[in-house]
């Protein structure tokens, strides 16, 4: 008895072989036996993912607004893409227009004006690269302008004159002081860039006209003081009687002018009077009430120096017994022919005359100035490292008899 075959589902079974006459060259593919079937592949469906928005994708204008907005310097050095961007004169300008310039009140009086100037944002500013002596005056420049625009017509048929680039000619300390817009603020720091040579005209011009406008050297968190002493003695050596004058200012004012750099400028670079007379008038302000004693107007390898060289060497003599009792003047007598041509003493404080005999006032006047270097000291209510900034002076009336104006 044969057994009835049953078809199992889902059971494999072996292809059949076709006879190869079946096969033609015409055959198709889907004449084709089929082996095994199709594996289906799942779709995978695709995630897109929102680009996240970035400054750099800003359009230029729209960068523009949001760094001037911020005014946050970091900005720039985020990226060199960003820092690339925002490079350009005009925006770099008007940064510094905000920074300096519209942080005081221009519409009212000097005295009364609300100044919300950042020292520290300023000190910054004038750290950078682009801040070159032909920017300072292109600001002043523009600045000018601005302030001319804020007074209107009326100013400009009063014929009133507004002091501008032209004040910095000759770099004159009595004509550029008197330009009190451009919004430098109390205690803003000298960059260390500008404390050292090579000297050129241009970085001289700018050091010393941010001396004569109450800049400082930061010695505490930074060496802009090791390096203002390098740089006395390059500009020295170099005979740039601007940086020499400058510097003079920002290390008499700490005390900070030892015998070295007097033997220096004396033994190993010639002793140029008008160079020797910076060095000299300012080590003599404060040395009365030097506790340091860094300074020997007596040293032996001076007065040596003095002795072997007939011409200067007398004139050596006659400034290191002056400097001593603090009694040499910035004006020699006999130099009326020739002031033309020697440096001013390059600071701005209160206004005196340079060529007035030095007495009891004018003495404490320069102490004072020194003691509060950087500060207004003429209201007589701001205070310094706990000292009243007018304590050392009498009154304004006191000192007006005695031929000095004073201004902030």
């Amino acid at each position: 008895m044969d057994l009835t075959p049953v078809r199992i589902r889902g059971k494999k079974r072996k292809a059949s072989k076709l006879p190869v006459s079946n096969l033609s060259s015409k055959a198709t593919a889907s004449e084709w036996p089929k082996t095994s079937k199709p594996v289906k592949r799942k779709k995978v469906r695709k995630q897109f993912v929102a680009a996240m928005p970035s400054l750099q994708g800003l359009p230029q204008e729209l960068l523009e607004m949001v760094f001037l907005y911020s005014m946050n310097t970091a900005l720039p050095h985020a990226s060199p893409d960003l820092g690339h961007k925002l490079s350009s004169q005009a925006v770099t300008m008007e940064f510094v227009m905000r920074s300096f310039f519209h942080t005081v009140d221009h519409r009212t009086t000097y005295r009364d004006r609300a100044v919300t100037s950042d020292p520290a944002v300023q000190s910054e500013l004038l750290a950078c690269r682009f801040f070159t002596w032909s920017f300072f005056l292109a600001y002043v420049e523009k600045a000018q302008s601005t302030l001319i625009k804020q007074r209107g017509k009326i100013w400009e048929t009063a014929g009133v004159e507004v002091p501008g680039p032209s004040y910095f000619k000759n770099l004159w300390p009595f004509r550029f002081t008197k330009i009190i817009y451009l919004g430098l603020a109390e205690g803003f720091k000298i960059p260390e860039k500008l404390l050292h040579g090579p000297w050129t005209e241009g970085k001289a011009s700018l050091l010393y006209v941010l001396v004569s406008l109450n800049g400082e050297i930061d010695w505490e968190h930074t060496m802009s003081g090791e390096t203002a002493k390098e740089g006395l003695k390059e500009a020295i050596h170099e005979r740039n009687e601007h940086a020499v004058a400058a510097l003079s200012v920002l290390l008499g004012v700490s005390q900070a002018i030892d015998t070295s750099m007097l033997r220096y400028a004396v033994i190993d670079c010639g002793c140029n009077l008008n160079i020797v007379r910076h060095i000299l008038f300012n080590a003599q302000i404060l040395q009365e009430a030097n506790t340091k004693d860094i300074i020997n107007f007596h040293d032996p390898k001076l007065w040596q120096w003095a002795d072997s060289h007939e011409g200067k060497g007398v004139f050596l003599k006659d400034l290191l017994r002056k400097a001593e009792k603090f009694s040499l003047e910035f004006y020699l007598e006999d130099e009326d022919a020739t002031r033309a041509k020697i440096v001013p003493f390059p600071y701005s404080g209160p206004k005196f005359d340079t060529k007035t005999t030095l007495n009891g006032i004018v003495r404490a006047l320069l102490v004072n100035l020194y003691r509060n270097h950087g500060r207004k000291i003429t209201n007589g209510r701001r205070r310094r490292g706990g000292t009243m900034s007018g304590e050392v002076m009498g009154s304004e009336e006191e000192l007006r008899a005695d031929g000095m104006d004073h201004q902030d």
